[in-house]
């Protein structure tokens, strides 16, 4: 490889790492905290979207929005460590599902033989009612 190609690579990783991309000016630490709470905002689950009737196909989309593949998997495409949802309304109720995303930790204390482990992994998701409601309409679809 040519120096100079070497040193293209070399940039590129290492603005990659830093969190700079290719066209972007890098911003000094005021900057980049501005940007960095200006992205969390946009980010935070729930309370920044508009309601809507809750139907199986917004659930599928809010699936896919919140990233639940992060730590699910339907048929074989998510997380492969995680809980699986294959099935899950041929082995869970609607209102257990409902519960479960509403507040993981106080489902999983209340609800704790239902479990094949000991501890709750998923947190809080912080979701409108028609936000669990339309991913319980969707989980019910998985059977």
């Amino acid at each position: 490889m040519s120096k100079r190609l070497t040193a293209a690579v070399f940039t590129l990783l290492l603005l990659s790492v830093s969190g700079v991309h290719a066209g972007q000016k890098q911003t000094d630490g005021a900057e980049a905290q501005k940007s960095k709470s200006a992205t969390a905002k946009t980010t935070k689950r729930s309370k920044h979207s508009t309601p809507v009737a809750p139907s199986a196909k917004q659930g599928k989309l809010l699936y896919k929005a919140y990233q639940c593949f992060d730590c699910h998997s339907i048929e074989g495409k998510g997380c492969k460590n995680g809980y699986s949802l294959d099935k899950i309304a041929s082995k869970r109720s609607k209102d257990f599902i409902r519960d479960h995303i509403k507040d993981p930790d106080k489902h999983f204390d209340k609800q704790q033989g239902s479990f094949d482990v000991d501890l709750n992994l998923m947190p809080p998701q912080n979701l409108e009612k028609w936000e669990i409601e339309s991913l319980v309409e969707y989980l019910q679809t998985l059977k």
